[in-house]
């Protein structure tokens, strides 16, 4: 008897369209969805920044970030301005780019700031990282704040600006903060890790990208790309990494390949059957309806699945 996917329970009330997959066809399609969950964790790893910017990092720590942000195809790697031109070796041409942190505590006069992301910039930083002043900002002192961040911007030239807010800001300071860094020029608000991040990022809109820093589990990674954080910082990159491609890995859906199996559709997708079709079914829907859970709450021997969005595999289009 043949095999039927259902999302859940929901769906296993509803009854399933009756497009029935071979064997052969649904072990592939099973090896696509696996495939296409590698291929998530790869997308989701691009968008690591690898932080390396302790005050007491040393040279073998500096490689072993470098290697790391190449193993993972991390977005970049952030360093302190000391190490940007040996960052920038360690990465190669085509690696991962380097962000450099410029104004210290924060508590740095504008021309200094600027001033060391120009060198930051010719020794090869494509992103900088601006400590902002907070007792500027917490004073109220925006005049002084724009200046500043528009004057780190002009010396980056094309060199993507963020600006990081300091731990002790209130959620209005980040707001704030968020906003006069997309007025000035810079691309990115970088705040440390925090419950709040995801209404963070929606309360941010489109107003500038977010980066989220210390990030340091797997599961706070998944949770901060569902939320739709475009940059995530972390000196754990490996570690995330080898959790999410071990859960991808091994991806199983349970199937017994040596039947048929009964692919379900939501019933949205299903088209009405006409008034020939009321009188006589044809033996796709035979199979589909024999494939029903029972009202005793039998479950189905497959895991759900969808395949509204990878219709594809059913024209034979399997992914190499």
């Amino acid at each position: 008897m043949p095999h039927t996917y259902g999302m859940n329970s929901e769906n296993r009330q509803a009854k399933p369209s009756g497009i029935v997959l071979s064997p052969t066809e649904a072990e592939e399609y099973c090896e696509f969805k696996r495939q296409k969950r590698i291929a998530e964790v790869a997308a989701a790893l691009s968008k690591a920044n690898i932080y390396a910017a302790q005050r007491d990092a040393v040279s073998g720590e500096q490689r072993k970030a470098a290697e790391s942000a190449k193993r993972v195809k991390a977005a970049s790697v952030q360093v302190n301005p000391v190490y940007v031109s040996s960052m920038k070796s360690l990465l190669g041409v085509s690696g991962p780019e380097v962000d450099c942190v410029v104004g210290g505590t924060g508590e740095t006069l504008p021309k200094a700031k600027a001033y060391e992301a120009k060198l930051a910039v010719k020794s090869g930083a494509k992103e900088i990282t601006l400590i902002l002043c907070g007792s500027l900002l917490r004073s109220g002192r925006t005049g002084d704040i724009k200046r500043e961040i528009k004057r780190v911007c002009r010396a980056a030239r094309k060199a993507v600006v963020k600006v990081a807010a300091d731990s002790s800001f209130t959620y209005a300071d980040f707001l704030r903060a968020g906003r006069l860094a997309a007025d000035c020029g810079a691309k990115f608000l970088s705040v440390r890790f925090f419950p709040d991040c995801g209404r963070l990022k929606r309360d941010l809109h489109d107003v500038c990208m977010l980066e989220v820093t210390e990030v340091e589990t797997a599961s706070d990674y998944k949770a901060l790309i569902a939320a739709g954080v475009e940059r995530i910082g972390t000196s754990h990159a490996e570690e995330i990494y080898s959790e999410l491609m071990k859960e991808a890995e091994n991806l199983s859906f349970a199937v017994d390949f040596t039947d048929s199996v009964t692919v379900s559709v939501p019933p949205k997708a299903a088209a009405a059957p006409s008034v020939s079709e009321n009188s006589e079914k044809s033996e796709t829907a035979v199979a589909a309806e024999s494939s029903e859970p029972s009202k005793q709450g039998e479950k189905p021997k497959a895991e759900q699945m969808s395949v509204l969005n990878d219709k594809k595999m059913l024209d034979g289009a399997l992914l190499k």
